[in-house]
């Protein structure tokens, strides 16, 4: 079973890959791939220099919060697979999903903003939950 794991670097993300974890323990022959979205700020129409800046230093804290996952999947004596890729989150987990050929979503309720759009889900949890081609495990 393949488990797409989003991962925005907040501490609920970090409990969402633990579970994710304790899953794939369970399962035996799961495999985990994490994945770090670096949302497109250009699509605001900010100025393409600040664009560019502050798409600099997002790479820098995906790359970074990569490297963090890939030493927890290690520890864990789990292949790592970080993808980082950039885009809107919700079509970037879903697009990662049928890329990868996802059984199953672990996505946490709320992440790094904690928006809370539906009682206790998140905006993006929740779009990823109504459009998600595959199943969605959501983690409170």
């Amino acid at each position: 079973m393949k488990l797409l794991v989003p991962h925005d670097g907040s501490e609920h993300a970090y409990k969402t890959l633990d579970e994710a974890l304790k899953l794939a323990d369970k399962l035996g022959e799961a495999e985990i791939v994490a994945l770090v979205v670096v949302t497109d700020l250009c699509l605001l129409g900010i100025g393409i220099d600040e664009c560019k800046a502050i798409t600099a230093i997002q790479h820098r804290e995906a790359e970074g919060i990569k490297a963090e996952i890939e030493q927890i999947l290690a520890d864990h004596k789990i292949t790592a697979k970080v993808l980082i890729k950039s885009g809107v989150a919700e079509s970037s987990i879903l697009e990662a999903a049928d890329e990868i050929g996802a059984d199953l979503i672990v996505i946490g309720a709320v992440g790094k903003h904690r928006r809370e759009v539906h009682g206790s889900m998140g905006g993006v949890a929740l779009k990823v939950v109504s459009r998600s081609q595959c199943n969605v495990m959501v983690i409170k």
